[in-house]
């Protein structure tokens, strides 16, 4: 009896040691990207944050998420939505890996689908101030106070008040 729990315990080790690394999972769920099946890589990046939710592997999961959901092209997501879902895993990105690489870019990515793709002025404005508190001298910094300045208002109009401003200077 002993010799078969040793045996078995054996057995579970193995088997346990031959599931994906992070980086394998991470590089199959980029080739179902690009192979253009974004609900099968949606679901295996969600899969490497579930199980390794400490690994860099996860903040860049969680980042790609955002990507596809950004682009609109996940199958039977209407594009209102898909933004929706590109702001929530972008967030994630800053609020469970701020020290991540791309945790700056997340959360001025956010703000921008915010303002831009989903007329959300007052959150746009909260999330891009809470950008320049946090990074305020991360290279995006001056985009995300050339947005507070501009935000809500038409192309038309951001032209006009530029000339307004260079007429004044002159």
């Amino acid at each position: 009896m002993k010799s078969y729990f040793v045996f078995f315990s054996l057995i579970t080790l193995f088997l346990a040691g031959c599931g994906k690394s992070e980086k394998d999972q991470f590089e199959e769920a980029n080739r179902l990207v690009q192979e253009k099946k974004y609900s099968a890589a949606i679901s295996s990046f969600e899969n490497i944050a579930k199980e390794f939710p400490t690994s860099d592997f996860a903040a860049k999961a969680f980042y790609e998420i955002a990507k596809i959901y950004q682009a609109g092209i996940v199958p039977g997501v209407d594009e209102s939505a898909s933004q929706e879902k590109a702001v929530e895993f972008y967030q994630k990105v800053f609020v469970n890996y701020p020290k991540f690489e791309s945790a700056p870019s997340a959360l001025f990515m956010s703000g921008f689908i915010q303002a831009n793709n989903l007329g959300k002025y007052n959150e746009a404005t909260i999330t891009y101030q809470k950008f320049l508190q946090t990074f305020p001298n991360n290279e995006l910094a001056d985009d995300a106070k050339v947005e507070l300045d501009n935000m809500g208002l038409s192309p038309e109009e951001i032209i006009a008040k530029h000339q307004t401003q260079f007429t004044i200077k002159k």
